[in-house]
């Protein structure tokens, strides 16, 4: 039987029902958006990959709590967002409260770096990599993993409008640092 051609649900189903295979397929098909997901918020390549790998793990022996009408693409990162966050606060890297709401949305205490010869592409990447977490983390799941507002509000745990408001932040701060680009 072909396994890629099936939908997320019903792998999903299969999984719980112990089919071993369906759980490759659903790790082939979100394996590099999930990775990429830990590496942009980590900024460390072992990291990450842990975070991913602990993160599928998860996915095989917690099956069954996936809710109905959750989607496995939200639990996933929901998943691998609990991930990076304990791997932060193992690192100490941030408060143990990642979504404290502060006036900034990004970290003016590691300031952009103004390399000149530095392409667009990698200001835009360090900005991003400015922002604190809780926005990034938002900022991130909508645009790179092309999330809606509710499902980012389902992976964060918090509500639709304060999904809203950490993009309206990051996006402002991006534009703030960029401005001198574009």
């Amino acid at each position: 039987m072909n396994h890629s051609s099936i939908s997320d649900d019903v792998l999903t189903g299969q999984l719980k029902n112990g089919d071993i295979h369906a759980g490759s397929v659903l790790y082939t098909r979100h394996k590099q958006a999930v990775f990429s997901f830990c590496l942009r918020m980590l900024h460390d390549q072992a990291a990450a990959q842990d975070a991913a790998q602990e993160t599928f793990l998860k996915m095989i022996s917690k099956i069954h709590s996936v809710q109905q009408g959750v989607t496995l693409k939200s639990w996933l990162f929901s998943v691998a967002r609990n991930e990076v966050l304990m791997v932060l606060r193992r690192n100490r890297i941030i408060p143990m409260d990642l979504l404290d709401e502060e006036t900034e949305a990004y970290d003016s205490s590691t300031p952009l770096s103004l390399s000149i010869d530095s392409e667009l592409k990698e200001k835009i990447l360090h900005a991003i990599a400015q922002l604190k977490p809780a926005y990034r983390e938002a900022y991130l799941l909508r645009e790179t993993e092309g999330m809606s507002y509710e499902e980012i509000a389902s992976v964060t745990g918090t509500t639709v409008s304060a999904v809203k408001s950490k993009l309206f932040k990051s996006r402002t701060a991006l534009h703030a640092m960029l401005k001198p680009y574009l």
